[in-house]
């Protein structure tokens, strides 16, 4: 139990940083976005890691090569946060559910029902955000191009079936540890 009780300690930590560290490297994505690794020259490929390309309807389109006003940037910016949304929420859920392992809560109902909210953010996930996010970074970046050539779509790629799996499996452990927690507190008070 101890050793839950550690590993659980040092993945609360782990979850702490990217809380942190994923929303503040998209931001810093979205202020370089229009420097391109040609335009520093003394620097080892330091902007290059933040250099990001999208598939259009034309075909793929580095986002350092678009004219972005600062009204599409924070379009862009946006679809990216939204993208990232399931999984800032995840990380949430995750480490509440780490602080009930370090609490030797392991079968209750209480993670067992942040499990099944964490199979429902897959599941929306891969119904609704992923393509959300896709149509409004897809319409920030046509946004600029001659008439006749700004797109808006909407899609179902097969990335998203993975999510789709995931969020079903998911789904069905909670309902599983459900079943077990129940057990559990019908075993803990059986004399």
């Amino acid at each position: 139990m101890n050793r839950i009780q550690k590993i659980s300690s040092y993945l609360l930590l782990m979850f702490g940083v990217l809380l942190i560290a994923v929303p503040l490297l998209s931001i810093i994505q979205w202020i370089f976005i229009s420097t391109k690794i040609s335009d520093v020259s003394g620097v080892i490929n330091f902007f290059g890691t933040f250099e990001k390309t999208i598939q259009t309807p034309e075909g793929y389109v580095n986002l350092s090569n678009v004219s972005w006003t600062p009204m599409l940037q924070l379009l862009g910016f946006s679809a990216d946060i939204i993208g990232l949304l399931p999984l800032l929420i995840s990380l949430f859920v995750l480490r509440v559910i780490f602080k009930n392992y370090q609490k030797r809560e392991i079968f209750s109902v209480r993670n067992a029902i942040l499990y099944q909210k964490l199979g429902a953010l897959f599941l929306l996930d891969a119904l609704l955000i992923k393509s959300l996010s896709q149509t409004l970074m897809v319409l920030a970046v046509t946004f600029t191009s001659p008439p006749g050539h700004r797109y808006l779509t909407i899609s179902f790629w097969p990335p998203q079936l993975t999510s789709l799996f995931y969020g079903i499996l998911v789904i069905i452990v909670s309902w599983v540890m459900l079943e077990a927690s129940k057990l559990h507190d019908e075993q803990k008070f059986t004399i």
